[in-house]
């Protein structure tokens, strides 16, 4: 009797210990940032769509082939800070005992907290960290579905640049680029003056700054003294609403102001800074948004959570953190695992073509060795009326038509 119930025991701590048994809960780890810094706000973004997909995957029966383990989102804030993204990892890993990470949005912190992951051998989902070495380092558990390299994010500008001034006839023949000097707006300087000087443009100005500056009448001014066709910025949204304001206030003209991404998209950047003064201007997106993306049934209730959880309009960010933690949901489902390293080999193996995902997001789901998927696409929109508007790639445009040149400051309303 006795040998029987210790063979039932070593049975059933063996089962239990299995990384393939069924979990009742399964935690996934995320690191952003939250607070202490001008990204905060699109940090914010990413949680509430993250949220509102593990809200979805367990209303849904969570991860089936784990006997309906259902997820816990673990998420703690770096305050965009290298070092504390480090430590969290470390945390996340040793005393959460998480199996997977997503995060961490600034370049920054992704870039050196990843090193962490790759140590413990923890599958790491990027989100909208764009730094070209994050996924350049030969680190098998890196994955970015949804984002890509900076060359990746500045291309749209160069083809859009080109395309609309061969249609218009009023090309652009001058750049003035001003960006922030942290790894994000430094890579993307990097990636995109090459391609400037590829289409033919003349670099008036180069111009870093120091993210997160309180006066940038000095920038100002020298964009003004540049007096280019383009005036291209790459800013978090408190530098972005500022450069913004001051370029209405100073009247620069320009055939075109163009914003990379991050605080252009930000959802406080067109109420903090104006609807007039951010009226015209253009900026890329990670995102094709409502009209290109929400087509069915499925996509318009994770848009309707998502506003209702946050009461404003979905924007690239909360789809992105949606998306990834959905990515994330399905490696653990075709690992029929929560143990890393089958999760990392899920990820390693994805191939997502078509379905709702796919129409959400607006591209496929798939990894190269890299650990990048090579089918990440941005647009670019103008704002008008206190509304993004995607004009381009024109397969995303739906009626929508681009203004340029932008109108003076004297003619404007």
């Amino acid at each position: 009797m006795r040998r029987s119930i210790l063979i039932l025991s070593v049975v059933i701590l063996c089962f239990l210990n299995n990384p393939g048994y069924a979990a009742t809960e399964i935690k996934i780890g995320q690191l952003l940032p939250l607070s202490g810094h001008p990204s905060a706000p699109i940090g914010k973004e990413i949680f509430d769509g993250t949220q509102v997909a593990i809200k979805h995957i367990n209303e849904e029966g969570g991860i089936k082939s784990l006997g309906g383990a259902t997820l816990k989102l673990v998420t703690l804030d770096t305050h965009g800070e290298a070092q504390n993204g480090m430590t969290l990892t470390e945390r996340l890993i040793n005393v959460e005992k998480v199996p997977l990470i997503m995060g961490a949005y600034n370049s920054a912190v992704t870039f050196p907290s990843t090193v962490v992951a790759e140590k413990y051998k923890i599958p790491w989902i990027v989100d909208l960290s764009a730094f070209s070495k994050i996924i350049e380092r030969g680190f098998k558990y890196v994955f970015r579905p949804v984002q890509c390299s900076s060359p990746g994010m500045t291309r749209p500008v160069i083809d859009f640049t080109k395309w609309i001034g061969e249609k218009t006839g009023k090309p652009a023949k001058t750049i003035a680029n001003v960006y922030e000097n942290t790894a994000w707006g430094q890579d993307l300087a990097k990636a995109f003056l090459p391609q400037v000087s590829e289409a033919g443009l003349k670099l008036v100005l180069d111009e870093p700054y120091p993210a997160g500056s309180t006066n940038l009448m000095p920038i100002a001014l020298k964009i003004k003294g540049a007096n280019a066709d383009i005036v291209s910025l790459a800013s978090y949204v408190s530098d972005a609403i500022l450069l913004t304001q001051l370029i209405a206030k100073l009247k620069i003209d320009s055939i075109a102001v163009i914003g990379h991404t991050a605080g252009f998209i930000d959802p406080s950047y067109i109420p903090s800074t104006g609807v007039s003064e951010t009226n015209y201007v253009y900026a890329t997106d990670s995102w094709g948004g409502y009209d290109a993306c929400i087509r069915t049934p499925w996509g318009k209730k994770v848009w309707n959570d998502i506003k209702q959880l946050t009461g404003k309009e979905p924007r690239s960010a909360s789809v992105s953190g949606y998306v990834v933690a959905r990515i994330a949901a399905e490696a653990m489902e075709r690992a029929k695992s929560a143990d890393p390293e089958a999760i990392r080999n899920a990820l390693s193996k994805l191939n997502i073509q078509k379905g709702e995902l796919v129409t959400l997001m607006g591209f496929p789901f798939e990894f190269d060795e890299k650990g990048q998927n090579p089918h990440v696409l941005y647009s670019m929109e103008q704002i008008y009326g206190g509304k993004y508007h995607v004009v381009w790639p024109l397969h995303l445009v739906t009626d929508f038509k681009p203004i340029w040149p932008i109108p003076k400051w004297a003619e404007r309303k």
